[in-house]
């Protein structure tokens, strides 16, 4: 699966804006530890894309991640790019550097993007 593929999952599932700049937060921080660990930033940065996509759709934690795999296979995203994404799951085994970073990333992303959006009159010092 390529980003334009990705992109149109994340259109087709994701109507919110604020989960839309999440996932392209996270996105572009997949890319930039994937280059700093000498791995491959298209890979990376597809799994940050994807992660949340189906959030809208399965907003519990005993759903999210885990019922949106199908769909991912479905569309022929590959199985250790689906298996990446489950791994940030709560209950989830996080065994790879990948996974370990996606983890912490969508955290620390969600943090950033949630302070901002919650109080957009504040500017990032």
């Amino acid at each position: 699966m390529d980003r334009d593929q990705a992109w149109g999952i994340v259109c087709e599932f994701v109507k919110s804006d604020s989960l839309r700049k999440h996932m392209l937060s996270v996105e572009f921080a997949m890319r930039g530890y994937a280059q700093h660990y000498g791995e491959n930033a298209d890979s990376w940065g597809l799994v940050g894309l994807l992660h949340d996509f189906d959030w809208e759709i399965h907003p519990t934690l005993e759903q999210h991640p885990m019922d949106g795999a199908p769909i991912l296979r479905e569309r022929g995203l590959a199985e250790a790019d689906v298996q990446t994404i489950l791994s940030h799951g709560p209950l989830a085994e996080r065994v790879t550097l990948r996974d370990k970073t996606l983890h912490a990333v969508d955290e620390l992303t969600g943090l950033d993007h949630g302070g901002h959006v919650g109080a957009p009159e504040q500017e990032y010092q």
